[in-house]
């Protein structure tokens, strides 16, 4: 199962650029977003989002501030019922014009091939303590 949920990871991100019904429907309804330890959630003013449409929401709000975001998934690690994701982003502020370049890591729960919920982390080895896995 857990090379499954690596897919289905990668499938989410792939997805970033030609979103569609098929990996609408990886999302558990009832997702949780977690942004509260991320410098994401200081940009946007975040915390928890729930629902497709609570990520829906805080994406729109996170590319609307940004003339320019380039984000690609670098690496996921499968962790058995939990996927690391570390990210690579850059971008430029809309208003500010401030470049940001950083690798924050995200962990993703899933539960019968659906996404429940993800929690993001200012960097990597935070990801890997809190699934109790280390460097």
């Amino acid at each position: 199962m857990s090379e499954e949920n690596v897919q289905i990871v990668r499938r989410v991100f792939d997805a970033l650029e030609r979103p569609d019904a098929a990996v609408r429907a990886l999302w558990h309804p009832d997702v949780e977003f977690d942004v509260s330890r991320d410098v994401w959630g200081a940009i946007v003013g975040g915390g928890r989002y729930r629902g497709i449409e609570g990520v829906r929401s805080w994406m729109l709000d996170l590319y609307s501030g940004w003339e320019k975001v380039d984000l690609s998934c670098e690496e996921l690690i499968d962790a058995g019922e939990q996927v690391i994701a570390v990210l690579s982003v850059r971008g430029r502020g809309r208003v500010s014009g401030i470049e940001l370049e950083y690798r924050p890591a995200g962990v993703w729960t899933l539960r019968q091939g659906k996404v429940v919920r993800v929690v993001w982390f200012p960097a990597r080895d935070e990801a890997l303590e809190a699934v109790g896995l280390s460097e």
